[in-house]
């Protein structure tokens, strides 16, 4: 519960809380660009894409696998070392968000619809296309298949967003800095007039479209999902009129939680959400195989930290097969094009905590969250095949991702049952992308925001509503490969401002850390900060102290 009653948070606070006009209006035109001709002229839109996205991922697709094991291995040396102590906040600061709170607003906001689909589907595709040279359909491809879903959704997901949070966290509650932006992360390297000049206002569009695109996506990849789940229960067709209509639904459900603000709707709403999945992933533990469940995950998930190494880095130099590219760099690329947004939101609500608690606890609660749910329904969709239930894949050839997911979701006992369920899971789950993503464009796009003041109710609507029109782009241009291209373009936008982000938090602790330890942590010897150079920042807490004593 936050100690900051929603009043407050509301209020209006003067003339600060105005857009940025500088920010939304190019960030909107952009959105407009695309939205429309996606919508009239999806073949042409989906070409123009291409063009630009293809040469990244064949030119550049490798380094972001090294890219991604650096920000893993940055994560936790801050974690395990002295500069885990740091506190965002005061000393006796308590957070702002309970631990089971603050790990399913982060949870719920990253994963988005998505997850169930790749759950039950890409173990799939993994075993129809293996990895590692194996042959399709063989044991061996059952044996990798699970352990690289495990591995596209462990740490390799989670680092981009917490190591870009720790910069942030650290502007907006030690140094107070009066904006939620990209920008304001990278101004220890670019400098106050860049931060708040052209180049900054540059930086901040371009996270804002890398957030939209990414948001975006995990939708177009969800609403076909859901809309199969209704067709199996209600016969309507899952045309583009009955997305259409879930996409009205997510985003009435995301506008009307986004409008309540952090407390009242996103808190509310992911904690929700989480209950339900939880329920559902039981559900189908309990009535599905369990002992043969939990050996599937069981070997899945040895094989993965047996061999995390060579499964990052394998890149199939001598077959020239697909797989990394569709699988491993492709997710690489979604996270980073969700990475920005992430560390914005992750800072957000993470007043009071440490840097240990925000890695640790960040990586550990949404890993367990990802093996939960990839571990129950990766398991069963390859248990489902391998024993010749239901023939999934050829399911998955004929009709697609959404079909095969549906299918495997109604051979549990009580099927119309479990397909609703999930329909509505997975709407929740896209309301909970869109109003985190929202309220964060919001934040972005608001002229000066205190930390303890939230954008105009109005201003956080509206870009629901931007959201939602740049979903229907992309589900008229529709197709799997389609959102894959999209996501990958949002990360290839997004790791340079990734990398920036995490240089300035470099910078920070080697020019401020060791007064930051002795501020913002518990006391240090005195002979561990004697002789450093002091920053002006801090020279000027301390001459304030000073004149109040």
């Amino acid at each position: 519960m936050s100690d900051v009653s929603d009043e407050h948070k509301s209020a209006p606070h003067g003339d600060e809380l105005r857009p940025e006009w500088g920010i939304l209006i190019p960030s909107l035109v952009v959105v407009l660009l695309i939205s429309i001709p996606a919508v009239w002229i999806p073949k042409e839109t989906e070409d123009f894409f291409k063009a630009i996205y293809n040469p990244l991922a064949f030119n550049f697709g490798t380094l972001y696998l090294w890219i991604t094991v650096s920000l893993i291995a940055m994560c936790f040396y801050y974690a395990l070392s002295r500069w885990g102590n740091i506190k965002f906040g005061r000393r006796d600061e308590k957070p702002e968000f309970s631990l089971i709170s603050w790990t399913a607003m982060i949870f719920c906001s990253a994963v988005g619809g998505a997850i169930m689909f790749w759950a039950i589907t890409e173990p799939l595709w993994d075993i129809l296309t293996p990895p590692q040279y194996a042959k399709s359909m063989s044991v061996e491809a059952y044996d990798w298949a699970l352990a690289y879903l495990l591995m596209h959704w462990g740490p390799n997901a989670w680092c981009t967003y917490l190591i870009t949070a720790l910069p942030i966290a650290y502007m907006l509650y030690i140094r107070k800095e009066p904006f939620l932006r990209v920008s304001m992360a990278t101004e220890p390297i670019i400098g106050k007039g860049q931060a708040n000049g052209v180049f900054g206002r540059c930086l901040d569009v371009f996270f804002i479209l890398g957030l939209m695109f990414c948001a975006a996506v995990t939708m177009c990849i969800s609403l076909p999902t859901v809309a199969y789940a209704l067709q199996s229960v209600t016969g309507t067709e899952p045309n583009l009129v009955t997305q259409g209509i879930i996409l009205a639904v997510s985003g009435l459900l995301a506008g009307y939680t986004v409008y309540k603000g952090l407390d009242e709707g996103i808190k509310w709403l992911s904690n929700f959400n989480i209950c339900l999945a939880l329920f559902l992933a039981l559900y189908c533990f309990v009535c599905g195989p369990t002992v043969q469940l939990f050996n599937i995950f069981t070997n899945g998930f040895g094989k993965w930290l047996g061999n995390y190494p060579s499964m990052v880095f394998w890149t199939d130099p001598w077959m020239g097969g697909t797989f990394p590219r569709d699988w491993t760099i492709f997710y690489a690329l979604f996270w980073a094009g969700f990475g920005p947004f992430m560390g914005l939101f992750i800072a957000r609500i993470s007043r009071g905590r440490t840097v240990r608690e925000i890695i640790i606890w960040g990586t550990v609660g949404t890993v367990a969250g990802a093996c939960c749910i990839h571990g129950i329904f990766g398991s069963y969709s390859l248990y489902v095949q391998r024993n010749g239930i239901l023939d999934v894949i050829s399911i998955l050839k004929e009709q697609g991702g959404a079909a095969a997911m549906v299918a495997v979701l109604g051979t549990l006992p009580f099927k119309d049952g479990v397909l609703l369920a999930y329909a509505l899971l997975s709407t929740i789950f896209l309301a909970t992308t869109v109003n985190a993503g929202s309220y964060i464009c919001a934040s972005t796009a608001t002229h000066r925001l205190p930390p303890d003041v939230e954008p105009n109710k109005w201003h956080r609507t509206f870009w629901c509503l931007a959201l939602c029109l740049l979903a229907l782009g992309l589900i008229c241009m529709g197709g799997l490969g389609v959102a894959k291209m999209f996501g990958n373009f949002a990360g290839a936008l997004m790791i340079l401002p990734i990398l920036l982000i995490t240089a300035c938090w470099v910078r920070i602790l080697r020019e401020e850390g060791g007064h930051a330890l002795k501020y913002c942590s518990r006391p240090q010897p005195e002979d561990e900060i004697r002789g450093r150079n002091v920053p002006p920042f801090f020279l000027e807490l301390d001459a304030a102290k000073s004149e109040k004593i």
